[in-house]
């Protein structure tokens, strides 16, 4: 438990070094690193998971995560291409790219699955029900930080 909670410490501290270089000239930290370091350190606490569960469940969870942005990443290309050429495009290849939205769609929801028969072999009934509840919560908490941080003014750089 002790080196979950030293984990913890190390993603908020990144976190938190990366926030604060962000004033500076060059962040250390992207922010979909920081993104992903604030995701990691939400769902290990509200899954409360031991050492050995964390050690089975994050290459499962990450393996599902990579396999997942490439299908999220061709859904927005894809998106984009309809967005911008849809008047240049042939009721066909329209046609096409709409099918390839229910197909990336289906392959988005099968990789879930994958990861959810996957992840039953390794936590226990409870964590994995809180799993989908944690994700959840993170987006909107995640929502609700970019909100606040819009909110806050810009800071003047003097040259």
């Amino acid at each position: 438990m002790k080196k979950l909670y030293l984990i913890l410490i190390l993603f908020a501290c990144v976190f938190t070094a990366g926030a604060q270089n962000k004033q500076g000239d060059k962040p250390t930290q992207s922010g979909a690193d920081r993104v992903q370091a604030l995701k990691v350190a939400f769902i290990t606490k509200a899954l409360d998971l031991t050492s050995e569960e964390a050690e089975k469940f994050w290459p499962i969870y990450n393996e599902y995560q990579d396999k997942r942005d490439v299908v999220r990443k061709q859904l927005q290309e894809n998106r984009k291409k309809v967005k911008e050429e849809a008047d240049k495009l042939s009721a066909d290849e329209l046609l096409k790219l709409a099918d390839e939205e229910m197909t990336l769609r289906q392959q988005d929801l099968d990789l879930q699955k994958e990861m959810h028969e996957k992840l039953k072999k390794v936590l226990p009934a409870k964590k994995l029900a809180q799993l989908y509840v944690a994700e959840e919560d993170f987006k909107k908490e995640l929502l609700q930080m970019l909100k606040e941080d819009n909110k806050k003014p810009e800071p003047v750089n003097p040259k």
